[in-house]
Parts: C-alpha cells; sequence; structure tokens
C-alpha cells in the first residue's frame, strides 16, 4: 500500500514535467494541446490539533515518564533473586530502563516534527510497550520486593494515561489527515492520465523530398 501511494505521489510530482513537454510539443507541431490545470491546495481538516498543542501534550508525557527513573533507580532487582523470583524480571527491570530512555527520545523528536506520521506512530507505541513491560514489573516488584514501591510505580503508570490518550488521539487525527492527502494526489492523478490520454497523437511532421535531374 505504501509502494501504491508513492507511486501516485511521485505521479503528481511528474505533472509538470509532461505539461511542458506537451508545451514543447505544440511549438513543433503547431496543435493545441490542452493544458493541464493546477489542483488548489488541499483544505487543512478540521479537528486536527495545532503543533504548539501537540508539543504541550509531549511535553506533560515527557514529564511523566521522567519520574519513573527516580524510582527505578531505588528498585534492586538482584535482591529479587534471593527471594525466589526468577532472572526474568531483572531483564525486564532493565528493558523498563531501555524503554524509558526510548519513549522519551521518540516524543522529543515527534515534538521537532509534528506533522510525521511515522514518528507519531513510533512515539506511540514505544509508550505502549514502556507501559506493558512497566506494569509486568510491578507485578514482580509486588511479589517479590516491596509493595509500596509497587504502589508508586502503578500510579506513575495511570497519571500519564491521559496524556497517552491524547497523543492516541492525535495519530488517528494525522493519518486522516495523511489519508484525505493521498486521497486527493490519487483522484487528481487519475484526472490528470484521463486528460492526457484523451489527447490525439502527434502527427509526424512532413518532410520535403528531394527532386533528381
Amino acid at each position: 500500500m505504501a509502494l501504491q501511494w508513492l507511486a501516485v505521489v511521485a505521479t503528481v510530482l511528474a505533472i509538470p514535467a509532461l505539461s511542458t513537454a506537451q508545451n514543447q510539443r505544440q511549438s513543433h507541431t503547431g496543435r493545441t494541446v490542452q493544458a493541464v490545470p493546477t489542483p488548489p491546495p488541499a483544505a487543512r481538516p478540521q479537528g486536527l490539533q495545532a503543533p504548539w498543542d501537540v508539543k504541550r501534550m509531549l511535553s506533560n508525557l515527557n514529564s511523566e515518564i521522567e519520574k519513573l527513573k527516580p524510582l527505578l533507580d531505588q528498585l534492586h532487582p538482584q535482591e529479587w533473586l534471593d527471594n525466589g523470583a526468577p532472572p526474568t524480571y531483572v531483564r525486564q527491570y532493565q528493558d523498563t530502563q531501555d524503554r524509558v530512555k526510548d519513549a522519551v527520545r521518540a516524543s522529543q523528536a515527534l515534538a521537532a516534527r509534528t506533522d510525521s506520521l511515522s514518528l507519531a506512530i513510533d512515539a506511540y507505541f514505544r509508550m505502549e510497550a514502556l507501559e506493558n513491560v512497566a506494569r509486568s514489573l510491578e507485578q514482580g516488584v509486588r511479589k517479590y520486593g516491596e509493595p509500596r514501591m509497587a504502589d508508586q510505580l502503578a500510579a506513575l503508570i495511570s497519571q500519564d494515561f491521559t496524556n497517552r490518550q491524547r497523543l492516541r488521539e492525535y495519530l488517528t487525527e494525522l493519518s486522516v489527515e495523511r489519508e484525505q492527502e493521498f486521497k486527493i494526489a490519487d483522484e487528481e492523478a487519475q484526472r490528470c492520465r484521463g486528460i492526457i490520454s484523451r489527447e490525439p497523437a502527434a502527427k509526424p511532421a512532413r518532410t520535403r523530398g528531394t527532386h533528381t535531374q
């Protein structure tokens, strides 16, 4: 599907070159060629959040994520092994630390380019991955560590739920906008192909013959 959209965009970008070639053909053949009108710019869809609102939302989301760092530093997963914890929880602890860094880095990248669908998708799924591994770690802390620390971890995970939902909503809005843009580009490309295909083929220029004596 992505390659199909790229082909549509490439076709639209090629339209000015086709128009130039038509003008050159007109000058050589003397025929009138129907010009391809330039489409008007697509209107911005209703409901898409403004860039500054998206940046503020991401800043709030990062602030909540950053609160996980000092709490994680207070956990000692190696001690859980003495309480019978499987090594899996040690790996989950390390994985949670890594995913905190990844989520912050992804949201910062999106804040720099709020109109990027790929960055929005990356940020959202990194947030989801962080939540999943952090909730699994919480179970390990509750069973093999201090329940008080597990409660704090659960509270921090829940606090940024609203901002994660806003990021999900923005991702949906941005996806709809890009889909509309691709749809308009596809329709315009099809229209231009139809106009060009209906034009009569250029007749070859008549050459003068030479007379021999």
